[in-house]
């Protein structure tokens, strides 16, 4: 597809440096994602944003890819740097196939020590871990780029960095001949559906069930998502949705 960029917005690397402001954008994006309220309740600790930011460029095992951690910078008007850093996003390229004991690992689930005091370990360990849970059952050990998070700081949306971003991705993808995967929240939907893909499964977590928290005024939780697929979830559940850009072969 054809994406117009804005002129404005440069992708780039991150380096470990910028990881205070990379943690800044994500809880400041996930502030009003139902689940993140469920996970930090009383809102994120200064303990939990440093543990965050300590973990974001820890050495990767060889298990989870190549890592890439690239940012979109706004630039000022008529100049080319330095820029605001306004989005994030990390990606995990497989170029080669992988064996079943390589792939088919269960995640060891985190720990109250390594989220923060403020952090409601069950929460996050059913919703994080559920997520890579489909996500091992549907890429398994084939070669593709998984795209882990994306996340645009909210008083710079619209401006197409969340797209610069994507845009990256999308390309990297193409040009390996390489199938793309991501869980979609019910916000970002829309938008990964405009970069070609697919609904493919879903994530249903029963919170109401599990938690006892039930729906506030306003929130989404997806319920007008991969209904052809799936039909609309059951009420008191949370939908994210496992989405897939097919290879591009022709790139």
């Amino acid at each position: 597809m054809t994406v117009a960029l804005n002129p404005r917005i440069r992708v780039r690397e991150a380096v470990p440096a910028e990881a205070e402001a990379i943690t800044k954008i994500l809880n400041d994006a996930f502030s009003a994602n139902p689940m993140q309220q469920l996970m930090y309740p009383n809102g994120v600790s200064d303990e939990s944003r440093s543990k965050s930011a300590a973990r974001l460029f820890l050495p990767i095992p060889p298990s989870k890819g190549e890592t890439f951690m690239m940012v979109a910078e706004l630039l000022p008007e008529g100049s080319d740097g330095p820029g605001e850093i306004v989005a994030f996003s990390d990606w995990h390229l497989f170029r080669n196939p992988r064996a079943q004991e390589e792939w088919n690992v269960k995640e060891e689930p985190r720990t109250q020590e390594q989220l923060g005091e403020d952090c409601d370990v069950r929460v996050f360990n059913d919703f994080i871990g559920g997520m890579h849970r489909k996500r091992r059952e549907h890429m398994k050990g084939d070669p593709g780029l998984v795209l882990g998070t994306l996340v645009c700081q909210t008083n710079r949306q619209r401006l197409g960095a969340g797209k610069a971003l994507l845009h990256w991705g999308t390309t990297l993808a193409d040009e390996l001949g390489l199938p793309l995967f991501l869980e979609s929240s019910p916000s970002a939907y829309n938008l990964y559906k405009q970069f070609g893909f697919q609904d493919i499964d879903v994530f249903d977590l029963p919170v109401f069930e599990l938690f006892g928290a039930s729906k506030r005024e306003g929130q989404d939780w997806g319920e007008s998502t991969a209904l052809e697929l799936a039909g609309p979830p059951v009420k008191g559940c949370f939908r994210t949705t496992i989405m897939k850009r097919p290879a591009n072969k022709s790139a």
